[in-house]
């Protein structure tokens, strides 16, 4: 009776190790994910952040291979799109044939990325930021936080998340942007030269925080061009916004409780809307009643008071006196308030 059974574990292991019934071999493209959804879902669109180098839609399939033209290495959008909406997820992505398995609820849910230590280098840093910010934890540790991660990460696209949170907390302490400026200033030329890097907004701000107001033309309510003319003693508090900016917004309401204030200070309040539609914008004005100047700025691109600041933040806040000098820069109305008190 052992014979037969030997036998016929033998035999069984014969028929199975046959090499006509090895498995096809997968080919794996750059980047193949795997999803599982109840949504009903049209196409997927995939791009690096900037859109410079990766962009294409995709129609939906539980099973993608998607190819890239250039090597993965920065961090990237995956947006599902339905009749409805648009899904949008980023991922900070790094080598060849990833595989990123997961579920599409309201967003997608990533259950494993194999192929990329990036990615999870990027899960891990969120983490332990998010901790520190939960703890409420002391600024100047915080900050050590951030530029150790910064120089551990130099070599890596990551680093320009980490830069750009330096960037934001510390956005009026040139003390602060000195330090990250230092370490950026000798990062590798295609990280660098990256879009998202604040890089060049730290060196603008560091070596040439100045602007002649009187040279930028802006539309005012009624369509006419304009300029904002500097007198003797006067600062001007320019503010960076846009109708569908929340933020913005809420702080325009602080803005109205301090008109009398600031004016006490010789300081004048200018919004400067980036909105492209004159007549949403004129409404939206009116609506809101606000009773500060407010201009808006120019369709050509290269004339723009924002673009020559290099503001991609909003709001943005700046504090300008009569020579032109950007006495203080910052995202917050309340840090405004501060520093006139100071």
């Amino acid at each position: 009776m052992r014979n037969l059974l030997a036998l016929l574990v033998i035999t069984t292991f014969a028929l199975g190790c046959k090499p006509e019934s090895k498995q096809k071999k997968i080919e794996f493209s750059d980047l193949n994910l795997y999803l599982e959804t109840d949504m009903e879902i049209d196409c997927v669109f995939v791009s690096n952040i900037t859109q410079e180098r990766e962009y294409q839609y995709i129609p939906y399939s539980d099973t993608l291979r998607i190819n890239f033209n250039d090597s993965i290495n920065d961090q990237y959008n995956i947006s599902f799109i339905t009749k409805e909406r648009k899904l949008m997820n980023t991922l900070w992505l790094n080598g060849e044939n990833l595989i990123v398995k997961g579920k599409i609820v309201n967003r997608l849910k990533i259950d494993t990325v194999l192929g990329s230590d990036l990615y999870y280098l990027s899960i891990d840093f969120k983490k332990k930021y998010k901790e520190l910010n939960e703890k409420k934890s002391d600024i100047a540790i915080i900050n050590d936080f951030l530029l150790s991660e910064l120089k551990k990460n130099i070599n890596s696209p990551f680093s320009i998340e980490i830069a750009n949170q330096l960037f934001s907390r510390n956005i009026s302490d040139k003390n602060e942007l000195k330090k990250v400026f230092d370490i950026l200033v000798n990062q590798e030329s295609g990280i660098k030269n990256h879009l998202l890097n604040p890089f060049n907004k730290i060196e603008k701000i560091l070596t040439d925080d100045k602007v002649d107001l009187s040279k930028f033309q802006f539309y005012d309510t009624e369509k006419n061009l304009t300029t904002i003319k500097p007198a003797n003693g006067k600062k001007f508090l320019i503010d960076f916004w846009f109708i569908a900016c929340a933020p913005c917004i809420e702080q325009h309401r602080l803005i109205a409780n301090k008109l009398e204030w600031l004016e006490s200070k010789n300081i004048e309040v200018v919004g400067i809307s980036i909105d492209r539609n004159h007549e949403e914008w004129e409404e939206f004005l009116k609506e809101k009643k606000y009773s500060w100047l407010n201009l808006r700025e120019v369709d050509d691109s290269d004339k723009r008071l924002r673009i020559n600041m290099l503001i991609s933040e909003f709001p943005t806040y700046l504090l300008i006196d009569s020579d032109g000098n950007v006495l203080y820069r910052t995202n917050s109305f309340n840090e405004i308030e501060k520093h006139l008190m100071e």
